[in-house]
């Protein structure tokens, strides 16, 4: 068991669960997804063709500047990957057609969870997104894992919102 987090749609955050004034706990599974998706990950320097076909463009201004906010968590300079995922650089992108966004949130969100199927948490994961048909402005996705030694997968449903689509 894990602290339980509510991931919060429109504002973008995560917040501790309380029940009865005490933290409620949840699946370790559901937690690690969750921090692995809606934890910033640091932006890569180099822009990928399938980023630059969403409109993703790299941070602008000077090295070290604000406006050149590549985000991320100061601790990863010593790791060989990044934790988290870059579903946050989304806020860049453009809504390109109806097809492209969703399949950068499949890609985005595999790349954010490998870890764990590297590190023998997870048999296998993967995603589907798809725009939501209540919220112009949000894709849906689901995150199906299955973990070793078991044959049903664990189904973790979100949906990501941003402006300016």
């Amino acid at each position: 068991m894990d602290i339980a987090i509510t991931w919060n749609v429109a504002q973008a955050r995560g917040d501790w669960t309380f029940s009865d004034g005490n933290l409620a706990l949840d699946s370790a599974l559901r937690s690690a997804v969750l921090v692995s998706l809606f934890t910033d990950r640091v932006a890569p320097e180099i822009i990928t063709p399938l980023d630059g076909a969403v409109g993703f463009t790299p941070a602008p201004g000077a090295a070290g500047s604000q406006l050149n906010d590549r985000r991320g968590w100061w601790a990863d300079a010593w790791e060989a990957v990044p934790i988290g995922s870059r579903l946050w650089q989304l806020a860049r992108a453009v809504k390109a057609g109806q097809s492209t966004i969703p399949r950068e949130v499949e890609a985005i969100c595999q790349e954010a969870l490998q870890w764990l199927v590297d590190d023998g948490v997870a048999a296998s994961v993967t995603v589907s997104a798809w725009w939501s048909t209540e919220n112009r402005q949000a894709v849906e996705f689901r995150v199906s894992v299955i973990e070793p030694g078991q044959t049903e997968a664990q189904v973790f449903l979100f949906s990501w919102a941003w402006d300016g689509l």
